[in-house]
Parts: structure tokens; C-alpha cells; sequence
């Protein structure tokens, strides 16, 4: 063996070493077998022998790959030519990943035999290095005085650094070779499930490697209740009974046993409760604090209420679920606007209904902002629409927790009301078409010689001004005829006859002309109320004569008498004090009906009349002429019930 020799500084004795070069590599991860090459660069040195100064320890450092390892032996390409027969005395440690020095755990290693000569001493012992670790290899020569040097050799470097306790650690190229001996151990890296009830009885697959040829699985020291070796990969192990907490899994082979710490936990059955969520109103689906206890579900916003979100919180291990968990939703929505449409001159009132509206900032209609709004409370606003083109409209509701839509609206084009083609028209009867050239007829309404009544406009649009259609003339004034009572009498025919059916009785007179009133489809003998109006009054003391077959008594004797037709004063016609109306009653096949039959037909020829001259101080009644009679039909009542209606003397 090659020497040379260095100064010693310190004047120590010198040993001289022949080292070779050290190129460190990981711990190989592979099938369990044992007495493995964990790690190995002999042969790789360039047979430089160094002087070194004595007393001191040297290390190297080798990184432990992701298994952990039992290292059984070192070889180490070194001898002590100081002193060729003393064997060095040697350590094997460990420390975590990165440490620059190892740590306390060390364990001795010892010769079996010095190699004479430059070539691997052999060192026997036992250490297990954790996985993803440092193993350390420490050897002195036993003579040297006590204290510890560190030889350490970088992983990524072939150099290394000799260090000396009472230098403080100041250090010198340097590097050895070696090869380390042992077995790759079991390990457990996962369980599937990693919770179970604490009864036990759960099937778990365990995840590792080496696994083949396990003896025994634990669950927290207590044995699996059943395993099974599945691959070298996989057991598949029946938990135990077991007190409730986190347990390490323990898998014993026969080349070690393998602990997965805290990899299962024991449970109890856990009944679902829901959180603090419940009970909160939300403007969005909660998704933190659902549950106390449990799993949660989903959380759903129902379509068919939508007030509020609902979940439930399912109990684990066997525990049960909770009842339905609820939160008040503060997100707004329309279910209806009433009504659904509005004229597009705008100005029409409209009531939302929905939720959630309170606070509402703006109501939209269309895009168009609402002309004024009310929240009238948390479920429904009033609100007055803008002026808008006609066509569907989208009405929104904005409010701080966001904004409602309502697809079911619309605008129609406005329309005006206009006075239609029988205003200004006279007419016998009150008008029944052509009220209005646009829009909605009002009631008309019947008085002083004239038919008046108004033209709504739609969807928003304006009224007409008031419209009116003048009586028929009748001399120098006008008349109606209003007809009522039970039966369901109609106006078949009505005018004012332009001459008398007969004579009047000796003495009497009349300037009306004779009204020839026929009624039909009423039940056979029931009765009629008749009044008729005149703009000009009735002189007081007239009667009301009429012409046809009666009962006996009024105005004949005897049955041949009283089935001719005379004229005859109706029982029971009662002129207004103003003059201004009279009214009396027809009797199907009774008085005031000519034909004399109860068959559902009332004929009525008939007329005031004094039948003595007026008493001092009336007034005579204008005469009317031949020209100026026209025809008056009498719109009859449909049912008793039913309130008079107008028919308008033309």
C-alpha cells in the first residue's frame, strides 16, 4: 500500500488510510428478501492514501429510501495502517432527512475480521432506519482519545467533509467506500375504510408492501378478527371490537412488522343533527354550518316553494338521519302580477305578488322603471306602470338580495274611448249599438228628452267627453216608456199611433197621440208595471183611456158589450204630481190587455185624456200633428227581478 506522509499541526500520531472514492445513491425499494445490497460503491476508489490526524471519528451518510430497512451489515473499504491489527470500532446511526449530524439512536456494529491488507472489513450488527431517513456509519480508531468527528458525505457529491472536534467543525476533502447489508421491511400505507363502528365487524383492505406471509393484524393491539394475505401488496383484515378512537394498524411478517399509526378509527353511531345554518335566512343555498352531526345532502330551493331551502343531515355508523333542516331564503321572486297586462299609455295600477320584497329598491317594467311603487309588505308590491311599446314585458322586483323575474306580463296598445255612430242620432228605443267607436259604453242613462252615456277607453286609454242621442220628437215634446214586473214580458212592438182607433167617449179630448204597446213572451195572465214620460206634463185630472174588449164594468155592461172594443178608463193609472209620467198596470187577458185572452201577449192602444173640460186653471197640452207622430217601442223587463229598463219615445 502506497503512503505518504503529512505534517501533523498538532503533533499527534498519524494513522494513514487508503480510501476510495464514495458515490452515494438512495436505498434500492425492492421485493422483501433477505440479506438485500441496501447500498453499495465498492470499487469505486482511486486507491489515494491520505494522512489523517488522530484523535478523531469519521461518518458517512447515506440517504434510506421509502421503505424502511434492517441493516445487518457494513463493509468498509478502510484499514488502520497506524495499527493494521486493531480493528475500527464503528456505529451505525440515524437522524431525519437533512440533519447535519446523526442522532442518539445509534447502534454498535463489530468487525468479524481486519482485512490485512487494503480491501472491505466486515462489521456485523442490527439497525432499523425508518423510512425516507438518513443512516449514518461511524468509525474510529479505538485508540484515539475520546470525542467525536463527523465524516460526512453529501448524495450528490463524491467529495466529503472531515471534521474535527476541537477545530469546531472545520473540515477537509475526503471520502470512503463501502456496502451495506440488510432487509427491506413490511409496510402498511393505507386502510379503506379508515372509520368503523367500535363494535367491529368491518371489512378493511390494508395497502403496503412486502406484505406476503403475515402472521398476525392488530387494530390498536387488539388482533384482527379475520385477515387475509391478498397479494404482496394488499391484506384485507375484519376489525375487532374495540374502544372508540384512533388506532395503529399492525401487520407482523416474518421479516418485521409494519405500523400504520393512527391509520383506523373507532367510532360510535353518530344520529345527524343539523347546524347553525338552520334557521338563518340566507340569500343563497348555505353550504358551511349545515350539519352538527352527520352528512349533509343537498341543498334544494323546492320549485313549489321557494320561501324556503331544506336539507337533511344523515347519520353516520348506523346513526340516524335528522329531521328536515330549513333555512329562510331572502331571495325575492314574483308568482303573479294581477293584472297580467296594462295598457302601453302607462298609468295602470298593478299588484305584485311574491317574496321577499321587503326592502325593494326598484321595480321594473320591461326595462323601464315603474312610475311610482309601494311595498305594501313582504309579499306583495303596488306599483304603477310606465308608458311602454306594446308586446310581452319582463317585470322585475330589485331588491339587496337580488332581483326577481316575471315572464307573464304584457302591454297592449292603448285605446281612446270615442263616441260611436248613435250619439246625436235619435231614437224610438234606447240605443243597444253603435254606443261607442272605441271602447267601453257606460250605462245609459235616460232623462229630460236624451240618451247620455260615456266611452271608456282600454288599457290605459283616456274616456271620451260625454256622449248623447236626443227622444224621438213627438210634437213640441218627447216621451219613454219604461216596462217592469214578473213574467218575463218583452217589448214586442211600440209606437204612438198617427191617428185614434176610435172616437173618444163624448166629451173627453187629448192632444197625445194613442201609444200602441205589444208585449209578448210573458207567463199567460201575469201582469205588467208600464210608465210612460212626457217632457211636457198632463193636465191635471186626466185619465188614462184605453181601447179594447175589458171586464166588465170598466166602461160596459154585458158580456157582448164588454168583449167589443171601447174605450174605457184603466183601473188603478196614477199620473205623477208633475204631471210628467203616468203609470199603470197591464193584466194579460185582464184589464189593459184588448184582446181580452191570457195567452202570454199583453195589447195595449191607450192614451191620457180629460174626459170633462180641464178645471180652471189647466193647462192645455200642445197638439200634436199628424207630422210630428212617430213610432215608441217599450223595452220590456226580462225577469221580476230586474230593474227597469228605459225605452226612449223616438
Amino acid at each position: 500500500m502506497a503512503k505518504r506522509r503529512r505534517p501533523s499541526h498538532k503533533k499527534h500520531m498519524a494513522s494513514f488510510f487508503r480510501p476510495r472514492i464514495l458515490l452515494l445513491v438512495a436505498l434500492a425499494s425492492v421485493g422483501a428478501v433477505r440479506a438485500e445490497v441496501l447500498f453499495d460503491n465498492l470499487g469505486t476508489g482511486d486507491n489515494v492514501g491520505y494522512t489523517v490526524q488522530v484523535p478523531m471519528r469519521w461518518a458517512n451518510r447515506v440517504p434510506v429510501g421509502p421503505a424502511p430497512a434492517r441493516i445487518t451489515q457494513v463493509a468498509l473499504d478502510m484499514v488502520n495502517a497506524h495499527n493494521p491489527d486493531t480493528p475500527f470500532t464503528m456505529e451505525v446511526c440515524g437522524s431525519a432527512p437533512g440533519d447535519g449530524a446523526p442522532a442518539n439512536d445509534c447502534q454498535p456494529f463489530t468487525a468479524t475480521a481486519m482485512a490485512p491488507s487494503p480491501g472491505p472489513t466486515t462489521f456485523t450488527g442490527s439497525y432499523t432506519a425508518r423510512a425516507s431517513s438518513q443512516v449514518w456509519v461511524i468509525f474510529a480508531d479505538p485508540n484515539g482519545p475520546a470525542g467525536r468527528g463527523y465524516r460526512q458525505v453529501n448524495r450528490s457529491s463524491t467529495g466529503g467533509h472531515l471534521c474535527r472536534d476541537y477545530m469546531g467543525w472545520r473540515c477537509y476533502p475526503q471520502s470512503w467506500v463501502m456496502q451495506l447489508q440488510g432487509t427491506l421491511l413490511p409496510i402498511a400505507s393505507s386502510a379503506s375504510p379508515a372509520t368503523g363502528l367500535f363494535n367491529g365487524g368491518l371489512t378493511v383492505s390494508i395497502e403496503g408492501a412486502r406484505l406476503t406471509g403475515a402472521t398476525a393484524v392488530a387494530f390498536g393491539g387488539t388482533p384482527a378478527a379475520s385477515f387475509r394475505v391478498d397479494s404482496d401488496t394488499r391484506i384485507t383484515a375484519v376489525t375487532p371490537a374495540h374502544a372508540v378512537g384512533p388506532v395503529a394498524i399492525e401487520v407482523t411478517t416474518p421479516d418485521g412488522t409494519a405500523t400504520l399509526d393512527a391509520g383506523f378509527a373507532f367510532v360510535a353511531p353518530v344520529d345527524g343533527a343539523c347546524g347553525n345554518a338552520q334557521g338563518q335566512p340566507t340569500s343563497a343555498a348555505p353550504s358551511a354550518n349545515l350539519c352538527s352531526a352527520g352528512q349533509a345532502s343537498s341543498v334544494l330551493l323546492p320549485p313549489g316553494d321557494r320561501t324556503i331551502y331544506r336539507w337533511t343531515c344523515a347519520g353516520l355508523y348506523g346513526g340516524t338521519t335528522s329531521p328536515q333542516c330549513t333555512a329562510p331564503s331572502l331571495l325575492p321572486f314574483i308568482t303573479h302580477a294581477n293584472p297580467a297586462s296594462a295598457g302601453s299609455n302607462g298609468g295602470d295600477q298593478v299588484r305584485l305578488t311574491g317574496h321577499a320584497f321587503s326592502g325593494a329598491t326598484a321595480v321594473t317594467f320591461g326595462g323601464v322603471a315603474a312610475a311610482r311603487f309601494t311595498v305594501d309588505s313582504a309579499t306583495q308590491i303596488t306599483a304603477t306602470t310606465p308608458a311602454h311599446a306594446a308586446g310581452a314585458a319582463t317585470v322585475e322586483v330589485i331588491t339587496p338580495h337580488g332581483t326577481a323575474q316575471h315572464m307573464g306580463f304584457g302591454f297592449i296598445q292603448s285605446v281612446n274611448g270615442t263616441c260611436g255612430a248613435a250619439a246625436g242620432r235619435p231614437s224610438i228605443t234606447t240605443p243597444s249599438t253603435d254606443f261607442c267607436g272605441a271602447g267601453s259604453a257606460s250605462t245609459v242613462q235616460s232623462a229630460a228628452g236624451g240618451y247620455t252615456w260615456t266611452c271608456a277607453g282600454t288599457h290605459g286609454g283616456s274616456d271620451s267627453g260625454l256622449c248623447s242621442a236626443p227622444w224621438a220628437a213627438v210634437g213640441t215634446g218627447k216621451g219613454s216608456v219604461q216596462v217592469a214586473g214578473s213574467g218575463g214580458w218583452q217589448v214586442q212592438s211600440a209606437a204612438f199611433g198617427a191617428s185614434l182607433p176610435a172616437p173618444l167617449p163624448a166629451g173627453a179630448r187629448s192632444d197625445f197621440a194613442p201609444l200602441a204597446l205589444t208585449l209578448a213572451g210573458g207567463t199567460p195572465g201575469a201582469s205588467a208595471n208600464v210608465t210612460v214620460r212626457y217632457t211636457q206634463p198632463v193636465p191635471p185630472g186626466a185619465v188614462y183611456l184605453k181601447y179594447g174588449a175589458s171586464p166588465e164594468g170598466l166602461g160596459c155592461t154585458g158580456a157582448a158589450a164588454c168583449a167589443a172594443a171601447h174605450w174605457y178608463a184603466l183601473p188603478g193609472a196614477a199620473i205623477a204630481p208633475d204631471g210628467l209620467s203616468v203609470t199603470f198596470t197591464l193584466t194579460d187577458g185582464g184589464a189593459g190587455d184588448s184582446d181580452g185572452n191570457a195567452d202570454g201577449q199583453i195589447t195595449d192602444p191607450g192614451l191620457p185624456a180629460l174626459l170633462a173640460a180641464a178645471p180652471t186653471g189647466a193647462q192645455a197640452i200642445p197638439a200634436l200633428g199628424p207630422w210630428a207622430l212617430v213610432l215608441l217601442s217599450l223595452l220590456a223587463a226580462g225577469t221580476a227581478s230586474r230593474r227597469l229598463r228605459e225605452s226612449l219615445l223616438n
